[in-house]
C-alpha cells in the first residue's frame, strides 16, 4: 500500500500495510545535566529517564507498541554515554519493555559543556482510519511539574507502567501527555482531534491550566460517559477537569 506519513498530535503516522501503522515519537531535553553550562543541575540519567519517559508516554497514549528506541547525545561515550544507556536499559526493563532495542550516538569530537539529550522511539499500531469519541469526561493523572520541582517529586510522579496500565482498561477511549504547551492547550487538541467542544469544570485551577507540566508530569485520560461509573470505581485517584461535547 502506499505509505503516506502524517501528523497526529505529537506523533508520525505511517502506514505500512492495510493492518498496520508505523508510530514515531520523539523529545529533546537540554540544559539538564551535571556541565558547567546546566541551567538544572541534576544527573544525566535523570535527564534521560524523563526525556525517555515523554517519548514513550506519546507512543503508549496512541495505542502503540515500541520496537525500537534512538538516542542522540550531547555527552562523549565512556563514561557518560555508557551510564545513560545502562538507565535507558533499566527504563525500559522497568515499563516491561526489556527486549526493545537502543540504538544512538554520542558527541566524542567536542567538549560540550551542556547536556543534551534527545530521544526517538519507533512503535507500531494498528491501523486506524478515524478515532471518533462519543461525549465523554477527561481526568487528570499527576499534577504539572517543570525543572527543580520535578526533582522535589520525584517519588511522587506517576510511572509510565502507571500509564501502560490504564491504557489496557476497556473504559479508556482515549489519553494524551501534557508537556510544555499546558492541560489547556492538550484539552484544546484533545477536542479538536474529535470535532468536539470543551467544557472546563468549575472547580479547575485556572492558574494550572496553562502551566508548563515539563516532562510529562500530567496525563489526561477520556472516558466516554457511558463508562464513567466503572471507570471512577476503579480508579478513585483520577481527577475530573473537563467534558467533551
Amino acid at each position: 500500500m502506499s505509505a503516506k506519513s502524517h501528523q497526529y498530535r505529537d506523533l508520525t503516522i505511517t502506514p505500512i500495510t492495510a493492518e498496520k501503522d508505523m508510530v514515531v515519537s520523539c523529545d529533546i531535553s537540554a540544559g539538564f545535566g551535571d556541565r558547567k553550562y546546566d541551567i538544572v543541575k541534576c544527573s544525566p540519567e535523570i535527564s534521560v529517564s524523563f526525556t525517555l519517559r515523554t517519548a514513550m508516554l506519546e507512543l503508549i497514549s496512541y495505542g502503540a507498541t515500541p520496537l525500537n528506541v534512538v538516542d542522540t547525545l550531547s555527552v562523549e561515550y565512556n563514561p557518560t554515554g555508557i551510564s545513560v544507556i545502562k538507565q535507558m536499559q533499566k527504563d525500559l526493563a522497568d515499563m516491561g519493555y526489556s527486549e526493545v532495542s537502543i540504538n544512538g550516538s554520542t558527541e566524542d569530537n567536542l567538549d560540550i559543556q551542556m547536556t543534551t539529550v534527545s530521544v526517538t522511539v519507533i512503535g507500531e499500531a494498528p491501523h486506524e482510519k478515524t478515532r471518533q469519541i462519543n461525549p465523554a469526561t477527561i481526568f487528570q493523572l499527576g499534577r504539572p511539574l517543570v525543572g527543580n520541582e520535578v526533582l522535589a517529586n520525584l517519588d511522587h510522579i506517576f510511572t509510565v507502567k502507571d500509564a501502560i496500565d490504564l491504557r489496557k482498561d476497556p473504559n479508556v477511549s482515549d489519553m494524551i501527555p501534557v508537556g510544555s504547551k499546558g492541560i489547556e492547550y492538550e484539552m484544546s487538541v484533545l477536542a479538536a482531534s474529535n470535532g468536539q467542544t470543551l467544557q472546563l469544570e468549575t472547580s479547575v485551577d485556572q492558574s494550572q491550566m496553562k502551566k508548563t507540566v515539563g516532562p510529562s508530569t500530567v496525563l489526561l485520560v477520556v472516558v466516554e460517559d457511558q463508562n464513567l461509573i466503572d471507570f471512577k470505581k476503579d480508579h478513585p485517584e483520577l481527577i475530573k477537569i473537563a467534558k467533551l461535547r
